[in-house]
């Protein structure tokens, strides 16, 4: 399964083209760490890329699960046999995985969390919301953690791991639902009488900005970290918080979708000087 091509613009390596293209969040992230270091942060953040478009790439959810299915062998073939298949994320990807003695258990737990986005239903309740976004997120951030020469068992990773999760999946509210894909717990939905059907009707708009503010409301608490990546991590979805507030709740507003201002500055001021 070849990886989809980008056209060259830059100089920049393959998975660093793609990221750049596709998660600029953890490219800029991936700015606060030396040359070396950044490229495997690259190399992770593609695989992820990667794995997490499939509900967008296929027509149905059988055929996703067998895109799942193949990451999954050709990550286990690396693991179990030292072996990898000539393909531009996995090359590298089986290098990182040796050189940082990379845990194979956060693998396997993002492509299973992948697995929910091909079930089209919604989270149940806020807890779900919660879990998924913690399935999808911590163990990417704990295996960028190791990459960074932390030491992931110190850090509280998970909750600013969700709430960074938390953040995206808001702000991509039109985009998901566009598709058919309602991340929204289903609890609020149903208390605010709002249907997958009804869900862009002008006369639900404040019912969902008010789902939107319980949701930024329950945003877990977190205690401050001195790690570079996860000050960073917390500087972007506090930002997007405040973005998010600003709008009043209003994700499927067309600003929503504009880089909130100085955003670079406000992340390395956050991360670097505070």
């Amino acid at each position: 399964m070849k990886a989809q091509k980008n056209k060259p613009r830059s100089n920049l390596s393959y998975c660093g083209e793609l990221v750049r293209c596709n998660d600029r969040d953890r490219f800029l992230q991936s700015m606060f760490f030396p040359a070396d270091i950044r490229e495997d942060l690259w190399v992770l953040f593609a695989f992820n890329h990667e794995i997490a478009k499939t509900r967008e790439v296929v027509s149905d959810s059988n055929l996703g699960l067998i895109r799942l299915q193949w990451w999954r062998d050709e990550i286990k073939k690396i693991y179990d046999q030292g072996a990898v298949t000539d393909h531009e994320i996995l090359k590298p990807l089986s290098t990182a995985i040796k050189k940082y003695n990379l845990p194979r258990e956060h693998f396997d737990k993002l492509l299973y969390a992948r697995e929910f986005d091909l079930e089209d239903v919604l989270p149940a309740n806020l807890e779900g919301l919660m879990n998924y976004a913690d399935f999808t997120t911590q163990p990417l951030f704990r295996l960028a953690l190791i990459i960074t020469g932390a030491d992931s068992d110190l850090e509280v990773v998970q909750p600013i791991a969700v709430n960074y999760a938390l953040a995206g999946i808001l702000r991509s509210t039109g985009y998901f639902s566009r598709q058919n894909r309602f991340l929204l717990p289903e609890d609020l939905m149903n208390k605010y009488s709002i249907t997958k059907e009804s869900f862009f009707d002008e006369e639900n708009s404040e019912s969902l900005k008010s789902i939107v503010k319980e949701i930024v409301e329950s945003r877990l608490a977190i205690l401050n970290s001195d790690n570079i990546f996860l000050k960073s991590a917390q500087a972007i979805s506090g930002i997007y918080f405040k973005q998010i507030e600003s709008l009043d709740y209003d994700v499927l507003s067309s600003a929503i979708k504009r880089e909130p201002s100085l955003k670079v500055f406000r992340v390395f001021w956050k991360t670097k000087i505070l």
